[in-house]
């Protein structure tokens, strides 16, 4: 394991370098910032990192956030997250671990996060077209790491009383939900994502803990566009919020 750490100071407009080339991150890393805040605690832990945009918005939008770790197994992008960390003096806060999320992480005590994030690959292997770039191959299919290393690593690190969010496609929902139960992580909030509003959603963010709750609670559906290249009010005060305050 290696780990990147630095003293961090007072936090400047937020910036985010990334690979010219490679994995990006996309909306999706944004709007499950977005949901997941509204269940932050003092510590997070972002499994499958990237750069550490999800990190860096929920520590931009959470001041309860104290301990912020994010859990990438590809080096260049490890290498991003620690430097758009220490770019944006969260070193005090966040730190970023290259490791591998399938396997126990050294430094991370069992069952000790508030809340565990997740955007993890979507598709399955023979899914789609392969990538010939390495670095999306990982980033987008299950080549590295499945749903279920996921749920098992969230299992592992969430408190009692934590919560773990996740963005997925609409059409997985029936296996995350198997999956949470398996882990003993309850679906509690859930929220559907359609790319207009006269479209089916193609994504679902859920929120859920190892409480039982008396019933899921639906969220009104969250529309990104609102017309051809030009996103909905909600996401573009999404948007403005984390990047333009």
């Amino acid at each position: 394991m290696t780990r990147c750490r630095d003293r961090g100071g007072a936090i400047p407009p937020l910036r985010v370098r990334q690979p010219e080339k490679g994995y990006r991150f996309s909306i999706d890393s944004v709007l499950l910032a977005d949901f997941a805040s509204a269940c932050c605690g003092r510590s997070v832990l972002d499994l499958g990192t990237g750069s550490g945009v999800v990190l860096l918005l929920l520590a931009r939008r959470c001041d309860v956030l104290k301990t912020g770790v994010g859990v990438e197994i590809q080096r260049t992008l490890w290498e991003y997250a620690c430097r758009n960390i220490r770019e944006n003096g969260l070193g005090d806060r966040l730190s970023a671990v290259l490791g591998d999320l399938r396997e126990t992480i050294p430094g991370l005590s069992p069952r000790s996060f508030d809340l565990v994030v997740a955007n993890p690959p979507y598709r399955k292997i023979g899914e789609g077209r392969r990538n010939p770039d390495p670095r999306r191959e990982i980033a987008r299919h299950e080549v590295a790491c499945t749903m279920a290393d996921v749920f098992t690593a969230a299992g592992r690190y969430l408190a009692p009383r934590g919560r773990f969010a996740i963005v997925c496609p609409s059409a997985r929902l029936p296996e995350l939900f198997a999956l949470g139960e398996a882990a003993g992580i309850l679906p509690e909030t859930i929220r559907f994502v359609h790319p207009h509003a006269d479209e089916p959603a193609n994504r679902v963010l859920v929120a859920g803990s190892r409480r039982k709750t008396a019933e899921q609670v639906v969220l009104p559906p969250l529309v990104v566009y609102a017309g051809r290249r030009r996103y909905h009010p909600e996401v573009e005060k999404i948007f403005t919020g984390f990047f333009r305050e």
